[in-house]
């Protein structure tokens, strides 16, 4: 066995498939998709009328990486379409059954999976003007429709819009109850929905458009063999015009779609020829890279331990979107991330937190005060409350939910209402993730003290841990730092009661060594 290979099973909601991937080209040594999914009519039925299917597969995936001698796999589900409790049941009876533990991805993974495979994409058919224009990503999906923009190569910002099964039959119940062309209808319906994203966007006539899991378009214009080529106007204009006229039987046979994928080629059509109209792109790109890209991406950069720079870059970028959305200070934000950062890489050894959590703590002091934009007073409970709605790309629930509760955590009112480590909201915690934001929470406490009249008046700080257990940070700078030192005293607490150390604030001048 080569050990590039890499077996990967993913279960969306129509079938459950593996890929055998050789990990240094990405290319698909084999392939094997279980018979089509029921196509449930509520949340909580998604994946149950499919469990004896889901299990004969697993156990015939189970053999095909036993053939190739392959230990180092994984196994994926999408859950937008599921509830926590539901995904937990359903994991439960796929682990009893086939011995065989899934990791669910939410929206927020999803969607930064397809972002990582648009790069891959964008990497495919970039020629040297292409890298000039600024270029949309069009995820068709099972959920929901991302659209995403690049520039420079760069993530710019990302956009859903829900099309899902339950989207899919409102539109079908309307066609039917109307004498009217249903195109037209379905027209109406997912414009009205694209008219919000419309006011956010701003049409190029120097764009391109690559547009991805558009399983219908792929057979009419993919090579064979081929992960991505270029198609025109007319050729999508041709492609629309015979869709719409074909039944669902006639989508099926005549280009190759799961019946669930079939049901929503009509809808994803018009919504593309809307989006065309709408972005108005100088060139346009069909893409067969998936959620799986993305998730192999993500699987080779763990492999073989290197920093995954284009994700990072994403998460954090999505992270900025959202507090320039809430009008947060970003000069402000970005001084407490750096002081953050710096106190968490010198006490590496006190406090033994990952990698990860260096990420989450610069996230957490990204977003800490979009609550603001909402209640002054209260502002941190509101940040908290912004982030369980609006969850970050890239970030598992766990990974989120900390993030959220290191913002909830910065407050230092007195008031018996405020919520504060230890409290009746921290002991309600899962226990597994309770040290861990004590922790952040702490340090990014202190951090935030070091600007607090957001006029960056502190340019450097010295971080030193004497052996008596005293920890001094430094200040360099010449200016009046006396609501910084005031800011300071009062949020030192926690970090002296999480890490057992003394901290104290001491000024240099900047002429200072």
């Amino acid at each position: 066995m080569k050990k590039s290979l890499f077996g990967i099973i993913y279960m969306s909601s129509y079938k459950i498939q593996l890929d055998i991937i050789d990990l240094r080209d990405f290319s698909i040594i084999e392939k094997m998709d279980s018979p089509s999914f029921v196509q449930a009519e509520s949340k909580s039925e998604v994946f149950e009328k499919d469990m004896s299917k889901i299990c004969m597969a697993i156990d015939g995936f189970k053999q095909k990486l036993a053939e190739y001698q392959i230990t180092n796999y994984k196994f994926y589900g999408n859950q937008q379409l599921i509830d926590e409790l539901s995904a937990s049941f359903i994991a439960d009876q796929i682990k009893v059954r086939t011995g065989l533990e899934i990791h669910w991805l939410n929206s927020g993974q999803i969607v930064y999976a397809k972002v990582l495979s648009g790069i891959k994409s964008l990497q495919k058919v970039q020629q040297t003007r292409l890298k000039k224009m600024p270029t949309y990503l069009l995820s068709l999906g099972s959920a929901m429709i991302n659209l995403s923009l690049f520039e420079n190569d760069k993530f710019v910002s990302t956009w859903s819009l829900p099309l899902g099964p339950r989207e899919i039959q409102e539109i079908s119940q309307i066609t039917n109850e109307t004498p009217n062309n249903p195109i037209d209808v379905m027209n109406d319906y997912i414009g009205a929905r694209i008219d919000h994203l419309a006011r956010q966007i701003e049409a190029s006539p120097n764009s391109a458009l690559v547009i991805q899991h558009g399983d219908a378009l792929n057979s009419c214009y993919l090579h064979e063999n081929g992960s991505a080529t270029r198609i025109t106007k007319d050729d999508y204009s041709n492609f629309y015009q015979q869709t719409i006229e074909m039944p669902i039987d006639t989508l099926i046979q005549n280009y190759d779609l799961e019946p669930a994928v079939a049901e929503h080629t009509l809808p994803n059509a018009v919504a593309v020829r809307e989006f065309i109209r709408l972005l108005n792109p100088k060139e346009i790109y069909i893409t067969d890279m998936s959620v799986i890209t993305g998730l192999l991406i993500q699987e080779k950069s763990h492999q073989h331990s290197l920093k995954d720079k284009d994700g990072d870059d994403i998460i954090m970028t999505f992270a900025q979107n959202m507090a320039d959305r809430y009008l947060v200070d970003q000069d402000h934000a970005e001084a407490v991330k750096k002081f953050a950062l710096h106190i968490f890489d010198r006490l590496r050894n006190v406090h033994l937190l990952s990698e990860k959590a260096r990420q989450l703590l610069a996230l957490a002091a990204t977003v800490d005060d979009v609550g603001s934009f909402v209640n002054q007073v209260y502002r941190y409970e509101q940040s908290a409350e912004i982030l369980e709605a609006n969850k970050l790309i890239g970030l598992s629930d766990r990974e989120n939910e900390i993030v959220s509760e290191i913002c909830r955590y910065q407050t230092t009112n007195d008031s018996p209402e405020t919520p504060d480590i230890g409290g009746h909201h921290y002991r309600h915690l899962d226990p597994q993730i309770q040290l861990e934001v004590a922790k952040l929470s702490a340090i990014l406490r202190i951090a935030t003290a070091l600007d607090a009249s957001h006029k960056q008046k502190i340019k450097k700080i010295v971080v030193s841990l004497k052996k008596d257990n005293q920890l001094i940070i430094r200040a360099k700078t010449n200016s009046d730092i006396t609501l910084e030192r005031w800011s300071f005293n009062k949020r030192t607490q926690l970090f002296e009661d999480v890490f057992g150390i003394k901290v104290s604030l001491k000024q240099e001048g900047m002429n200072r060594r």
